[in-house]
């Protein structure tokens, strides 16, 4: 007589076929199988597979400080003289122009090295090097844009509390940048002001290729919330406050980052090198020869030229009514010429110590109506607002940007 362990022992080996049949049959159903009399089943080989798969394998490579296309190329294997032939072709000249920070994507096969990089637009710019040369090819990849969302309150500084909350570097550069116009960071952080940020990160293939714009951020400072909406109108990409004003103003306060005053606005002044009385109608500042001179808006140049007093000056004609003059330069940037436009940011020059200058050092004037003005007393107007045509597409945005942030933060 069988036990009931022994029972149950039999029971179980009779139930196995049964449910490994169920699973097969739901499995088969899942994949929607299509029986087919004409099907052919051919008999798989399960031997080990001893043939080398030649799996390509990406390398991606973020540039550092001295490190050059060149030294990149060598690195894997490639002889200084197709470099060379590389650096020589003018359609590449961008492409091989690396700052620090730009990343390469490189694969080796078969076929040759691809050079993979994303262009300023994100284009897939990709250089094949084979043994008998090279080819260059410009493509769109499938690109996907995800909005992403990050909160902070800041706890030490802007910077090291928007790191802790794992904020991409390039968007708190970017939230810097976009809420200096209203924040003096120096004076106006306090412990407890609060960050909100929606952005967008771009993805190629599935994989992080750019961390994009911010869409929209708030930010609590001192008690009160200021909301920016990014919005594009007349083709130029800026920033606005819900109630549709430009957040960026129409003039930079300093037309070098990080400069300093050597020399402010004196009608009284006494000339160093003429030693005599005579007024200095503009601001000096200090500065590094080549230290890039920077348009503080947009506008028309109306003259880019050497005098002997300004030595290489550039005067820009701003909405017919400014004027703003850099002197002094040690050079002017590509395509800086009389009638030529500017816009805001954009580099113009270089600092040098051509004219009258004791020093390397930057000449900056401002003038309103043709009349001389101190550029550091000068307040800025606000860059054009949101126009009629736009606003109702632009309050639309603003209703939908805002509840996002609202429903997906945490912090009150």
């Amino acid at each position: 007589m069988y036990t009931g362990s022994h029972l149950k022992l039999i029971l179980a080996i009779l139930l196995v076929p049964s449910i490994f049949i169920f699973l097969i049959a739901a499995d088969s159903e899942n994949r929607n199988f299509i029986t087919d009399p004409e099907l052919t089943v051919e008999k798989i080989s399960l031997d080990p597979v001893t043939d080398d798969l030649n799996i390509p394998k990406e390398t991606k490579i973020k540039i550092k400080s001295g490190d050059t296309f060149y030294s990149t190329l060598v690195d894997f294997g490639i002889s200084p003289v197709t470099i060379n032939e590389i650096a020589k072709d003018r359609k590449l000249k961008k492409f091989i122009n690396l700052r620090v920070n730009d990343e390469l994507y490189i694969t080796s096969n078969k076929e040759g090295l691809f050079v993979k990089r994303f262009d300023e637009n994100f284009y897939l710019d990709v250089l094949k090097i084979e043994d008998n040369g090279y080819s260059f090819e410009k493509k769109r990849d499938n690109l996907e844009r995800i909005a992403q969302f990050r909160e902070f309150v800041i706890a030490d500084s802007l910077y090291s509390s928007g790191k802790k909350a794992n904020v991409p570097e390039s968007v708190l550069g970017d939230l810097i940048y976009i809420f200096g116009w209203d924040i003096d960071y120096a004076f106006d952080i306090r412990n407890g002001d609060k960050v909100k940020i929606l952005y967008e990160d771009i993805f190629s293939n599935g994989r992080l290729v750019s961390n994009g714009d911010i869409l929209a951020a708030e930010f609590t400072n001192k008690g009160t919330k200021i909301t920016v909406i990014r919005f594009t109108q007349r083709g130029r990409k800026d920033y606005y406050t819900t109630d549709s004003n430009n957040v960026r103003k129409a003039f930079l306060r300093t037309p070098i980052e990080f400069a300093r005053i050597s020399s402010h606005y004196n009608p009284n002044r006494k000339h160093p090198i003429l030693n005599t009385i005579r007024a200095h109608k503009g601001t000096d500042y200090a500065a590094k020869t080549g230290t890039a001179v920077k348009a503080t808006g947009d506008g028309v140049i109306k003259n880019a030229q050497y005098s002997n007093s300004y030595g290489n000056y550039i005067d820009i004609m701003h909405f017919n009514k400014y004027m703003t003059r850099y002197a002094h330069l040690n050079g002017f940037a590509n395509g800086i010429k009389k009638g030529a436009k500017v816009t805001q940011g954009q580099t113009i020059g270089y600092v040098g110590s051509t004219g009258l200058a004791t020093g390397p050092h930057l000449h900056y004037e401002f003038h309103i109506n043709g009349k001389h003005t101190d550029p550091v007393k000068v307040e800025p107007p606000n860059a054009q607002s949101i126009n009629s045509y736009n606003k109702k597409y632009f309050d639309k945005l603003v209703q939908e940007r805002t509840e996002i942030i609202s429903n997906i933060s945490s912090i009150q």
